[in-house]
């Protein structure tokens, strides 16, 4: 005969979440996410500006055993047209497979093959910053597609050279005017006749002898600058820095048409829209595109390049004209981050004698 069920067990209820309980678990998880994922994307962000200072670093030894191999310091290019110092450096960065391929003898940067103007190398790209890709294309020349060069188009199909892009600039000078055989050359109008005469760290060669197909290729160049033409000291004195989208998608890395350097000081300090991709309909960065200059992904700094080979990071709201003495090799002008009180260079005539 069956026993009876005990009242107790009759009145247990069946075991599991209620409706109320389940979205207060769910509550309390998106909480604990919210207040996690700030601290996460903080740690990402503190690895990929490490990663970033370290690929600086890399560029900078580059750039001494360059100094040591050579006796002196890269140009920021040696021409229009011709080399940039990303490029002269790549033997020193075990990437002398990508320096091999530029050829002299077939001309200038838009002579050279598709693989040797599109090679990428990973340690000049910052990797808190964001790109739809590496390669991208020019149409420079534009008041002749072919450009008077041995090839008879442009890459198939582009209407235009294509090539790599890099996040990071030479510094070229300070934005002071400096004078020039007795002319005083302001910003701006530095050209392929006045950039050797910036007064930063690697100015462009002093001179270079074309040859090659249609006499177009630098078969051999000067530079003008050597580690004791850093007279202001190597720790004091930038060689480069990091830029700002727009830059870095306006121009090839290996082309010296394309902004090899930038300068910056008390005229052109940073960028203002330095994540915004470059807009080729604004191409100045007026409204939709990223405007030209210094800059980076990084929250509030960017990391500059010393010629001794150090890495800082300088912080945005730095003193311009801080920056102006920064960026010049023999201003004989002393300077602290933190000064405030410098005069203008635009009216003193420069930061010091050159």
């Amino acid at each position: 005969m069956s026993q009876p069920v005990p009242a107790s067990r009759l009145d247990t209820k069946p075991e599991g979440f209620t409706l109320v309980e389940l979205l207060v678990v769910i509550a309390i998880i998106g909480i604990l996410v919210a207040l996690l994922l700030p601290a996460v994307q903080a740690a990402r962000e503190a690895a990929r500006r490490t990663q970033c200072t370290n690929q600086m670093r890399q560029i900078g030894i580059a750039t001494h055993n360059y100094h040591d191999a050579t006796g002196e310091l890269p140009p920021c290019r040696v021409g229009d047209g011709q080399q940039t110092w990303l490029m002269l450096i790549l033997d020193y960065m075990e990437d002398s497979q990508i320096k091999d391929l530029w050829d002299p003898q077939l001309g200038c940067f838009y002579d050279q093959e598709y693989a040797t103007r599109t090679a990428q190398v990973g340690g000049f790209y910052c990797p808190s910053m964001a790109h739809d890709g590496r390669v991208l294309i020019s149409k420079n020349p534009p008041a002749d597609p072919h450009g008077g060069h041995s090839d008879t188009e442009p890459d198939t199909g582009s209407g235009g050279w294509s090539g790599s892009m890099s996040d990071y600039r030479a510094v070229g000078g300070s934005t002071c005017p400096i004078d020039v055989n007795g002319n005083l050359i302001t910003f701006g109008d530095f050209n392929e006749t006045y950039q050797p005469f910036l007064d930063g760290a690697i100015p462009q060669a002093k001179s270079y002898v074309k040859g090659g197909v249609g006499n177009r290729g630098a078969i051999s160049f000067r530079g003008k600058t050597a580690f004791r033409s850093i007279v202001d000291g190597t720790s004091k004195t930038f060689l480069g820095g990091e830029v700002g989208r727009g830059t870095s998608e306006r121009g090839h890395a290996f082309n010296g048409d394309h902004n090899a350097m930038l300068q910056i000081g008390e005229l052109q300090a940073f960028c203002d829209k330095c994540v915004t991709p470059f807009d080729p309909e604004d191409p100045y960065g007026n409204t939709t595109g990223g405007d030209e200059g210094f800059g980076s992904a990084h929250p509030g700094i960017s990391n500059f390049l010393f010629v001794d080979g150090h890495v800082e990071a300088i912080t945005r709201d730095i003193y311009p004209r801080v920056l102006d003495r920064a960026a010049t090799r023999a201003g004989e002008d002393l300077y602290d981050w933190s000064d405030s009180d410098l005069p203008t260079c635009q009216t003193s005539g420069g930061p010091g004698p050159l």
